[in-house]
């Protein structure tokens, strides 16, 4: 997708030294991705004990066992 983004200089320069040898893109994409990450790992950790998870590994183990 293209698109115009008007970014402060000093966070594009510091963008560019996190990530040096690759292009204005590919560091805004890698930090978006990065971001994005970041994002799903603390939703996943603030959902922690808001449901029952059965523990089903001794079953899985019994049923490869028996392939």
């Amino acid at each position: 997708m293209r698109t115009t983004l008007d970014i402060e200089d000093w966070l594009l320069e510091a963008l560019m030294q996190r990530y040096p040898g690759v292009t204005k893109t590919e560091a805004i994409e890698r930090a978006l991705e990065s971001y994005l990450e970041a994002d799903a790992v603390s939703r996943l950790i603030g959902l922690a004990g808001s449901f029952e998870i059965e523990d089903v590994s001794r079953e899985v183990r019994a049923a490869d066992r028996r392939t």
